[in-house]
């Protein structure tokens, strides 16, 4: 399933994707994937055009997208302002706020369904929020929150620098800063409008990031609060040596953040991909497996959106967090849905996830 061109109705393919799935304690990579991929014997023994011809191709099959390819990431980053909403006190996650399709006007700030379908999401409360992805709910909450807070929690996440992981050349993405004498020490000298609070708010504005870093972050949401730093070695071998096992990282507990904000968002995950109303419910949803996790389209301008799906399995006992990130291929719960489902299958045939 892709998503769809909307003036021509044809499948949209992705130019280049990613997957990355980590263990949720421990932050070994299991899986890391990008496409599109090269043939082995091409790169072996290449003939001069050959490797001209990979070395051309506009898809970039060299290009380590779980760690290098930087996105905005859209609806999946309403997970990390839904921990600072609750951390910060700006919401009460009980109390039901209601949705009218749009935050101000008809034309700008508005949700999916309205731009589509005409009509607001109703009454919602944050769980509810998370998984039929609101926007207005978040746009209202951030504009009361201001900037400051889910910059510093983007932070604490690991947003803004590579994660760690013993791969080369790893990228730490964006997180746009006020400028100024505001109460960050990171504040930068970029200009700062409140369409820029609320662009971040649903991960948009100036915000990047990379799969392997979104992965992590469902991780934390997944283990109770603990960073993990991702790691592919588990074993070093030297020719003539006896080898020796590789310590890996230890996670870092996450300052100041409380289970009961963890519980809250956790909940919203799970009912996006449970509940009918959810994101995820069609092309996620698995009979024999609880998937928690949130769906995203990053918009670009001049080209099809981005689409993301990132969560964690079981829900109700976490062991994988994944990503799933596609270029340009128009929906998030459209395009990576069905993707995150196979992927969840897979681990199951493989006996990491058991039914």
């Amino acid at each position: 399933e892709h998503g769809v061109d909307s003036e021509s109705g044809e499948p949209i393919v992705p130019p280049g994707g990613a997957v990355v799935v980590l263990d949720v304690h421990t932050g070994a990579v299991v899986a890391a994937a990008s496409a599109p991929r090269f043939d082995l014997a091409d790169v072996a023994h290449p003939t001069p055009d050959r490797w001209q011809a990979l070395l051309d191709d506009p898809r970039r099959p060299f290009f380590p997208r779980c760690t290098r390819m930087t996105l905005p990431p859209g609806s999946v980053f309403k997970t990390l302002t839904a921990v600072a909403l609750v951390q910060e006190g700006f919401v009460d996650p009980t109390q039901p706020f209601h949705c009218r399709g749009f935050l101000d006007t008809p034309k700008r700030h508005r949700c999916y369904v309205y731009r589509h379908f005409g009509r607001g999401h109703g009454d919602l409360d944050l769980p509810d929020a998370l998984a039929q992805s609101c926007n207005v709910y978040f746009f209202a909450a951030a504009r009361r929150m201001g900037p400051e807070p889910l910059v510093k929690w983007a932070e604490r996440f690991g947003f803004g620098r590579p994660t760690g992981v013993e791969l080369p050349g790893e990228r730490g993405g964006h997180v746009p800063r006020p400028p100024g004498e505001v109460r960050l020490a990171s504040a930068s000298d970029e200009p700062w409008y409140e369409g820029d609070t609320l662009g971040l708010a649903i991960g948009q504005s100036r915000l990047t990031a990379t799969p392997m870093q979104v992965a992590r972050m469902m991780a934390a949401i997944a283990n109770d609060g603990w960073l993990v730093t991702p790691h592919v070695v588990k074993r070093l071998e030297r020719p003539g040596d006896v080898g020796s096992v590789v310590d890996p990282p230890k996670p870092r507990r996450i300052p100041d953040l409380r289970p009961a904000t963890l519980m809250i968002v956790r909940n919203g995950l799970e009912r996006t991909v449970a509940d009918p109303q959810g994101t995820g419910y069609r092309r996620v949803r698995l009979p024999n497996v609880t998937i928690a996790g949130k769906t995203g389209t990053a918009e670009v301008s001049g080209a099809e959106d981005h689409a993301w799906f990132a969560g964690y399995a079981p829900a109700d006992n976490p062991r994988y967090a994944f990503c799933i990130a596609l270029e340009n291929a128009a929906s998030g719960g459209r395009a990576a849905g069905p993707i995150a489902r196979r992927l969840v299958q897979e681990m199951v045939a493989a006996g990491l996830v058991q039914e």
